[in-house]
């Protein structure tokens, strides 16, 4: 089963489904309360739609709206990676000596992103749920596009400390917001992630040969700020609020999207705040996976925090110059995107093998850092080499976004556990910078050591929290086979936790399947949910 989320819209694709209609599911009228999609379901003449529908009008509406959604996510994730890293392509230029920045100024200026990230990302999520999305998410592209214009006007670092927190402000709501969009298309707009890295690497190289009289770092903040500000306006009169209100569906269409949300069997959006959940997602001796993807991530995201700021950096101390070393960091880019795209499709092949795609996907990046230890500085190709087995590790951190909502049930305890996540994203990503040591020879050895370290506590991590879905699986397991009862239909709009329902199963080993046979997994509560905002 497959979801996707826009606005107040969620579609489902369910491979058990067949040519059966969904009008033999629960009747939205019984789901307690009454909502903006109760409301529209009431109000239009639907039940004569619902019941005509079949299967193959559903994965129509269905791929009518991917072929809608996954594009408007690929190329504002991909304008999102460009835009922060521009500060990475400026530093091979005559930044740090225009800025006048002295001692650990550079790292400051690349943590302090992520400090507006931090700060910002669950305020700005919590936002998202008070407007119609689609034109949220315009308006705060086409800020950060501003913001990113005025950076180019920073003289010293305190004016770039300041642009660079808003920006983080602003780009904190793209990657959450996102994952609750599409969380189990994430491969599919995650791969922007390299996409960017390379279209960014292009402009920077572009940007370098131009002899205007202003500095070449200057331009590449001014013309991805004006494609950004574009990109914004277009995101806002294309991306729709609700299904209620797309245009580009008919009004069948939007029935069907809007009668799927309510009787997906998971669960529907309940905007109370249950502190018990969040007592519950936050305790690990009650639940530790929340504590356990918080350090995985947080260590994934040391790496990430690193190298992003020093890639370019680091290239440049091989001997390159700064048009040379840009030019050559392109390809990573790319490596990194086939790798996202990778690490998700192994993720949906192998059965409940995310954890083991996970770890996998990290041992091309830990003998990529390796190679940075072991060889000489006079070695380029094997340097160069490592450098390009750096990307693999992203794969981990998209994989690991996307287990909350498939390990979890309960409203409030997965938008806990997501934030949680994204806590430990912003953190690795301020760590990051500061492993760096200056007028280290040979430059960067310590941020190697550290990320191999980090790498192996991640491997650690992710092995811990599989015993912990694999015991809990087999302890449920044992339970239904001695006759205890598992989850009754009111139990699926109760907003119940997964701790809370026996019924629950979590993606963890092919045996699941086999007990609970194949619709008994795919229908338990919890799976695949992604609520409406």
């Amino acid at each position: 089963m497959s979801t996707c989320l826009i606005g107040n819209r969620v579609h489902v694709e369910d491979k058990h489904l067949g040519d059966k209609s969904p009008a033999t599911l629960e009747d939205p009228s019984l789901v307690a309360g009454e909502d903006e999609a109760g409301k529209f379901l009431k109000n239009a003449d639907t039940q004569t739609i619902i019941s005509q529908a079949t299967g193959a009008d559903y994965k129509a509406l269905v791929r009518k709206l991917d072929k809608r959604l996954i594009p408007i996510l690929f190329f504002t994730y991909a304008l999102q990676c460009i835009d922060k890293s521009c500060l990475g392509y400026a530093s091979v230029f005559t930044l740090s000596k225009d800025l006048h920045l002295h001692g650990k100024q550079y790292s400051w200026l690349s943590s302090l992103f992520y400090f507006g990230y931090l700060v910002c990302e669950y305020p700005t999520t919590l936002l998202s749920q008070k407007f119609p999305m689609g034109r949220f998410i315009g308006v705060a592209i086409v800020a950060w596009g501003g913001i990113l214009i005025a950076t180019a006007g920073a003289h010293n670092f305190a004016g770039m400390a300041v642009l660079r927190f808003i920006l983080g402000g602003f780009e904190s709501l793209i990657t959450p917001t996102f994952i609750l969009i599409q969380a189990l298309r994430t491969g599919a707009w995650a791969a922007a992630n390299g996409f960017g890295s390379m279209v960014g690497g292009i402009i920077a190289f572009g940007m370098g040969h131009v002899n205007s009289g202003i500095a070449g770092w200057k331009w590449i903040f001014v013309i991805n700020g004006l494609i950004t500000v574009v990109w914004g306006v277009i995101v806002f009169l294309l991306l729709p609020p609700s299904p209620m209100y797309a245009k580009f569906l008919t009004e069948e269409e939007r029935v069907l999207a809007v009668h799927r949300i309510r009787n997906n069997k998971t669960g529907i959006l309940n905007r109370q705040l249950k502190w018990n959940q969040v007592r519950e997602a936050l305790d690990p001796f009650k639940d530790p996976q929340g504590l356990l993807l918080f350090l995985t991530i947080f260590c994934n995201e040391v790496l990430n925090g690193g190298f992003g700021a020093f890639g370019t950096l680091t290239i440049a101390s091989f001997g390159f110059t700064s048009l040379q070393s840009t030019l050559i960091y392109i390809p990573q880019g790319f490596i990194n995107m086939v790798c996202i795209l990778l690490g998700g499709w192994l993720a949906q092949r192998i059965p409940d093998g995310r954890i083991y795609v996970s770890i996998g996907m990290l041992v091309p990046t830990f003998i990529g850092l390796l190679l940075q230890i072991v060889l000489p500085r006079s070695n380029v190709a094997g340097l160069l080499t490592g450098v390009y087995l750096f990307p693999p590790f992203a794969s981990c951190l998209f994989i690991c976004l996307a287990l909350p909502g498939v390990n979890s049930a309960g409203y409030t305890k997965r938008i806990t556990l997501s934030s949680y996540a994204f806590f430990g994203y912003a953190l690795g990503n301020i760590s990051g910078p500061f492993m760096v040591k200056t007028g280290e020879v040979p430059a960067y050895r310590s941020v190697f050591i550290a990320d191999i370290i980090c790498i192996g506590l991640q491997a650690v991590f992710l092995i811990i929290l599989r015993i912990y879905y694999v015991r809990e699986n087999r302890r449920r397991d044992k339970l239904l086979a001695e006759g205890q009862p598992q989850n009754s239909p009111e139990d699926e709009f109760a907003d119940k936790t997964d701790l809370q329902l026996p019924g629950f199963r979590y993606v963890s080993e092919s045996k699941t399947r086999e007990l609970l046979g194949e619709h008994g997994r795919e229908s338990r509560v919890g799976v695949g949910l992604r609520e409406y905002i």
